[in-house]
């Protein structure tokens, strides 16, 4: 069966276009991930027009079969700390699957990702077991991350859970949009402190923070249409910030809040400060977005003091996603050695 694979520019696509790619999403949504709402047309287009800033260049393909839009591929290619990475993400219509169209959309962009150098491919997570994953690995790609999805719903979730003062020598501040000049410093180092979460065997890296990236991240965000809000956590005898909760919030989909990062300098850890910033933000989203549905988060499985805090906040593990990745050269010797047609 013949695969026709096509570029996608999602500023310039037609209304036609569009609307196949969102009933093609959407379709995997509700069989991959049930549990989620279903999708709609503004949160799926939105989600393909602005991309996070931490992907840096997108380019975009979709497969046609039989005229029908049976898939579609996203490469990302950060830079910075991930310059050596290319991220990968697949979907493929759940009547269409099994007859080639994700193999050959691979295929077609894999050449871009050998041109540019990267000598990694990120593929996008998935839960254990699903197709996905089994397709992945038969094409050399392993597990070298596992994460928990857990979400707040905050309609149901009793706002007693949130009562959880700042402790005795540290206040709690917050702010929506740019960081205040006065607290950029410590901002930084204190968002810095997240280097030391669990990553597995993940090549992907953190954000290095800086004061200038800070600023730099502030200004693009707005620029995205992106609402950033956070609380951190202020040592009173140093008057600098210790801890930081930071959380997003896209206009493509206005009623989810995207926990972006939590973190606690190693030296101001075992006084509850990640329980203080977080329950203060919740707080705060109740008086200020009370629009907001749900909160969610990623965590490393073996982060089991941070999926405590969460759940006693409220939140409920949603599924469990792996993180797969393979060397560039390995994925293309499999890919050369794959029949044509054959795969996802």
């Amino acid at each position: 069966m013949t695969v026709d694979v096509q570029p996608l520019d999602p500023a310039s696509a037609s209304e036609r276009v569009l609307s196949d790619y969102f009933t093609m999403r959407a379709a995997c949504v509700a069989a991959d991930t049930p549990e989620d709402p279903p999708l709609t047309y503004e949160t799926s287009i939105g989600r393909l027009r602005t991309p996070p800033l931490e992907d840096g260049l997108c380019r975009f393909w979709v497969g046609h079969v039989d005229g029908r839009l049976a898939g579609s591929l996203k490469l990302a290619l950060p830079e910075g700390e991930n310059a050596g990475i290319a991220s990968i993400e697949i979907n493929v219509h759940p009547e269409l699957r099994c007859r080639g169209t994700g193999t050959e959309l691979l295929r077609l962009a894999m050449r871009e990702v050998r041109e540019t150098g990267r000598g990694t491919v990120l593929g996008f997570p998935m839960k254990p077991g699903s197709a996905g994953l089994r397709w992945a690995t038969n094409l050399g790609f392993e597990v070298t991350h596992s994460m928990v999805l857990q979400v707040l719903l905050t309609a149901t979730t009793p706002a007693g859970l949130w009562e959880a003062p700042a402790p005795e020598g540290y206040r709690l501040v917050h702010w929506t949009g740019a960081t205040p000049g006065h607290l950029v410093d410590s901002y930084a180092l204190a968002r810095q402190a997240i280097q030391d979460a669990p990553m597995g065997q993940l090549s992907y890296r953190e954000t290095v923070w800086t004061p200038e990236r800070v600023r730099e991240t502030d200004r693009e965000l707005v620029d995205a249409g992106t609402e950033q809000r956070v609380v951190a956590a202020v040592h009173e005898a140093t008057d600098e910030v210790v801890g930081t909760h930071v959380i997003h919030n896209f206009p493509h989909r206005p009623e989810v809040g995207y926990v972006h990062d939590t973190s606690v300098l190693a030296t101001h850890r075992g006084h509850g400060l990640g329980l203080a910033v977080k329950a203060a933000m919740m707080r705060r989203l109740g008086e200020e977005r009370p629009d907001l549905e749900r909160i969610c988060t990623t965590t490393a499985t073996t982060n089991n003091h941070m999926i405590a805090i969460n759940r006693a906040l409220g939140y409920r593990t949603a599924r469990t996603l792996n993180w797969v990745e393979t060397p560039t050269e390995r994925l293309a010797a499999n890919l050369a050695a794959l029949p044509q047609g054959r795969g996802r």
